[in-house]
């Protein structure tokens, strides 16, 4: 596989979210208040010693988006990233608490101090850099088109005037939207349930990450079947964090790194996707 070259190692100064001009503060775990303006947070006041005092870290999650993150019925999370939470977890010694999230609720869980990072196939999108700290990326994703084979779609062009299942406030949601204003999305609470939606039949398609929609066919063959067109839109995913806070951004884009020259990370890829990390990252 790829390793790791000159030109990647331009990304961390490229990745790192900027915060929003103007002073913001959100209450801490003590119900006090701390300063999350820019370049504000100090040693003591970054949530990297918060997590090592605290001796948990809180990581949000996505529970519905295998093979990344799944939450099983007994309660248990499975995937690539929860692997990659572990690890982190394990590096910092300390327990982990893993926090179901979505795409409307990541930043929130930040903002409100419910979680102290979120490895939850966060987008690193300009848009979102603009109130989100971001890492380095660990991974990369595209967006895949599913559709029952009873009602096939034979190319992209084929979704205008399709009902087109989404998750809210997701980068596949901002996908369909902006480059194919002539679908009919339709916009779900969960990736579950947009999925759910292609299966009952209420929608024609529904687009999701290319990994995940080619499992959910592999199971269903029968049934259902992905669009054989490149991964649509590809970005890069990183861990999210409260804007401003220099040094919990400097840990955990250390972790990545030696998470990705160690190997790791395409192990741990490998094991979930049956497939190579992509070489934009390793």
């Amino acid at each position: 596989m790829k390793r790791f070259t000159s030109k990647l190692l331009l990304i961390p100064m490229l990745a790192i979210g900027v915060a929003a001009t103007g002073c913001t503060s959100s209450a801490g775990a003590g119900g006090g208040t701390t300063d999350q303006s820019a370049g504000s947070t100090t040693p003591a006041t970054s949530q990297l010693t918060k997590v090592e005092k605290s001796g948990t870290l809180r990581v949000a999650v996505l529970p519905d988006f295998p093979p990344s993150a799944v939450q099983k019925p007994n309660g248990q999370f499975a995937g690539y990233e929860i692997d990659i939470a572990k690890e982190l977890a394990t590096a910092m010694g300390v327990k982990l608490q893993l926090v179901p999230t979505n795409g409307d609720s990541r930043l929130p869980l930040l903002q409100s101090d419910r979680v102290d990072v979120n490895i939850s196939s966060y987008t690193a999108t300009n848009d979102r850099a603009l109130s989100v700290g971001f890492t380095i990326p660990y991974v990369a994703h595209g967006a895949g088109v599913i559709y029952n084979k009873n009602n096939p779609i034979t190319s992209l062009a084929d979704l205008a005037g399709k009902k087109v299942s989404v998750a809210r406030g997701s980068t596949n949601d901002t996908i369909m939207t902006t480059e194919y204003p002539k679908t009919d999305v339709v916009r779900f609470d969960t990736i579950a349930d947009a999925l759910a939606a292609l299966k009952a039949g209420k929608v024609d398609a529904a687009v999701e990450s290319y990994e995940t929609v080619k499992d959910l066919a592999n199971q269903d063959p029968s049934q259902l079947a992905v669009l054989d067109v490149p991964p649509i839109s590809p970005s890069i995913v990183s861990m999210g964090v409260l804007p401003g806070d220099q040094v919990w951004l400097n840990y955990l884009n250390n972790f990545i790194r030696n998470l990705i020259t160690s190997g790791e990370d395409n192990k741990l890829y490998e094991k979930w996707f049956h497939a190579p990390l992509p070489s934009v990252i390793g």
